[in-house]
C-alpha cells in the first residue's frame, strides 16, 4: 500500500542530488572557464631576447677551471679563486681582454679584482693557482698563435654575498658582438658573446680549508651580454 510514494520518493531524491551536483560543479569551475573573454596569458616578445650569436674564426679557445674559496692566513679574508687557460689557435696573433663578473645568488654582482688587496692575491695565487699565472690585468693583450703561448690566468673575488647559487660571466675571448638600443634610455648598447656557469657550494664551509664550488659543464651556456 505504500510502495507508490516510496518509488516517488527515490527519483525525487535522486534528482535533487544530481542538481545539487550540478551546481557544485560549477561553483568550482576555474574563472578563466566562467570568463570566455578572459585576457590571454603574456608571452614574452622574442625580438626582446638578445639571439646569441655564433663564434667566430677569431674566438680564443677558453678552458675553465676550477672556482674554490680560501683563506687568507694572514688577514683572516675569504677569497673566490677562479682558474683557467686561453690559447690561440686562430692561425693569427689575437687580443685578450677579459671581463670576469660573479652574480650571486643574492642579487650582488662582484667584479674581479675590486676589493681584493695586491698582498692577498699573490698569497691566493701560491694556494690554488700556478706560479706561472696570471692575474686579469697581466692576462691582457696580444697572444701568440699556437698551444706553446697558451697562458694561464687567474681571478680573485673577495667572499660576499649568497654562494648557494653563483653564475660566473667572462667575456673578451669571443669577436662576436652586437649592437642594440636601450629601450630605458633610447641609447645603444654592446653586447658581447658571453660564456657562463653556475655554481654552487651548499651548506657551511670550514675557514681552515680551501673548498672546491660544485657546477655541472653540462648547463654551461655562451649568451649575449
Amino acid at each position: 500500500m505504500f510502495a507508490a510514494p516510496n518509488a516517488v520518493i527515490r527519483p525525487l531524491a535522486c534528482a535533487l542530488g544530481l542538481a545539487v551536483l550540478t551546481v557544485g560543479l560549477m561553483a568550482v569551475q576555474p574563472a578563466a572557464a566562467r570568463t570566455p573573454n578572459a585576457a590571454p596569458p603574456v608571452v614574452p616578445d622574442s625580438k626582446l631576447i638578445p639571439k646569441v650569436r655564433a663564434a667566430t674564426a677569431d674566438d680564443l679557445d677558453f678552458r675553465p677551471g676550477a672556482l674554490s674559496i680560501v683563506t687568507d692566513t694572514p688577514t683572516g679574508g675569504r677569497f673566490w679563486v677562479f682558474t683557467y687557460t686561453i690559447a690561440n689557435k686562430t692561425g693569427k696573433t689575437q687580443r685578450f681582454s677579459p671581463r670576469f663578473d660573479m652574480l650571486m645568488g643574492d642579487g650582488v654582482i662582484l667584479t674581479a679584482g675590486k676589493d681584493v688587496p695586491v698582498d692577498a692575491a699573490r698569497r691566493m695565487q701560491r694556494a690554488v693557482a700556478s706560479a706561472q699565472a696570471m692575474d686579469q690585468f697581466q692576462v691582457m693583450g696580444d697572444i701568440l698563435d699556437g698551444e706553446s703561448n697558451a697562458r694561464e690566468g687567474f681571478v680573485i673575488w673577495p667572499a660576499k654575498g649568497d654562494a648557494k647559487d653563483m653564475t660566473l660571466f667572462v667575456s673578451g675571448m669571443s669577436a662576436a658582438f652586437d649592437r642594440g638600443t636601450d629601450p630605458a634610455t633610447g641609447k645603444e648598447v654592446i653586447t658581447r658573446r658571453t660564456w657562463s656557469r653556475h655554481f654552487a657550494v651548499p651548506g657551511e664551509t670550514d675557514p681552515r680549508h680551501g673548498t672546491e664550488a660544485a657546477f655541472d659543464a653540462m648547463k654551461d651556456q655562451w649568451l649575449m651580454r
